[in-house]
């Protein structure tokens, strides 16, 4: 790493193995809060305010005068957990049973809070305000972002940038070239309504089993027959529930629908497709439907600007052999909650890849984040920080 300001490993390994041990869930991040604003005002920072009850944000000024308008750069972290057993192994596993930190937002805190340290002690050679934010439930819909924007996180913001570990090689930074970083995600939840009967006399009923299995044939039609071969859509029947006793026809099935898509046309397109198909294939066998329809978080769409700065910052504080670009991520981030508003940029960072022994993906189990790559966050998001605040180049 090329930087010019000592990064604070010890105390990213600290942070991270805290946060790690005691992992909360969604909307429950009190612990984690509580925490990371004693970290902060420890280092000296005291313009903390807490938009809602477990988020918080907190603002580092520099103390030369600026010259021009005063710009400001939010860092965002999401610290929610999830509610999955940690897989053993790990001298610091978590101790809430059932919760982990299996997607890295550990790292995530950990890595913001050895930027507020680097920045706040580098305020003196800059102009300006750099804003962390500390975002609870990212993997919870509604998500916490949006709760932040409302209670008015981004005013005076001129910028945003969202960091996420995940399984490639320890400190590779993945910069997403397409304005288009990740998916957007949304769900259905289809009731199949038949009418239930002995298993013995199926002419007595209407057979929702056989309405549901038409209708996920059906519906895996709607990306092979209505939607370009060159855009991402993903329509995936991910859960099908119906009956419980052999020798009867239920009344009922459910199936649950996971939708990814990038582009907005393709998102209602999708939308009318399953409405269309699961009510003509229901009524061809005399039985009802309803669908309640999930609306989840926006795709993250990247300004160009922030692109461009993203690419040059990394490659002048990174060795070049652990730069890559790619052309974004098939998962969902509540993060576009806050790109929507203001020019961001959403970068990947590696946390461990299968070379270096690390086999699985965020959300599995097993999944480690390698503490080795905290230095890189470090250093890519002060730099990025100080190059914003600096001007234009």
């Amino acid at each position: 790493m090329k930087t010019e300001f000592p990064i604070p490993e010890e105390d990213l390994v600290r942070w991270r193995r805290h946060v790690h041990r005691h992992p909360e869930l969604s909307f429950c991040e009190h612990k984690t809060v509580a925490y990371v604003e004693a970290e902060l005002r420890a280092m000296g920072i005291d313009e903390i305010r807490r938009p809602t009850e477990t988020s918080l944000t907190a603002d580092i000024t520099g103390m030369l005068p600026a010259t021009g308008p005063v710009r400001t750069i939010a860092l965002r972290a999401d610290m929610d957990a999830l509610p999955v057993e940690e897989a053993e192994g790990l001298e610091f596993r978590s101790e809430n049973p059932g919760v982990s930190h299996v997607c890295g937002h550990d790292a995530h805190v950990a890595i913001l809070l050895g930027t507020a340290k680097v920045l706040t002690a580098l305020r003196s050679t800059f102009a300006g305000r750099v804003r962390l934010i500390f975002q609870h439930a990212e993997e919870s819909l509604p998500g916490g972002a949006r709760d932040m924007v409302a209670a008015g996180v981004l005013e005076g913001v001129d910028a945003c940038v969202g960091l996420h570990v995940w399984n490639d090689r320890i400190g590779r930074l993945s910069v997403c070239t397409d304005r288009v970083a990740t998916t957007a995600s949304d769900a259905a939840w289809i009731t199949i309504e038949g009418r239930g009967t002995h298993g013995s006399m199926p002419h007595a009923g209407i057979d929702p089993i056989v309405v549901g299995s038409e209708l996920v044939g059906a519906l895996h039609t709607i990306v092979s027959r209505n939607i370009a071969p060159d855009h991402f859509v993903v329509v995936s029947p991910t859960v099908f529930e119906a009956g419980k006793v052999v020798n009867v026809i239920p009344q009922t099935a459910r199936i649950g629908l996971n939708i990814r898509t990038k582009d907005a046309d393709d998102r209602a397109l999708v939308r009318e497709r399953v409405y269309a198909l699961a009510e003509h294939v229901a009524a061809a066998h005399g039985a009802k439907v309803t669908i309640d329809w999930q609306s989840g978080y926006d795709a993250i769409v990247q300004d160009e600007g922030m692109i461009a700065r993203a690419q040059r910052v990394a490659k002048e504080t990174l060795p070049e052999h652990l730069i890559a670009t790619r052309t974004g991520w098939t998962a969902s981030e509540d993060f576009s909650a806050f790109a929507n508003r203001v020019p961001s940029v959403y970068l990947f960072l590696g946390a461990g890849g299968p070379e270096e022994g690390y086999h699985v993906q965020n959300h599995h189990p097993a999944f480690r984040a390698d503490e080795g790559c905290l230095p890189y966050g470090v250093a890519v998001e002060t730099a990025f920080a100080l190059d914003f605040l600096a001007g234009e180049r």
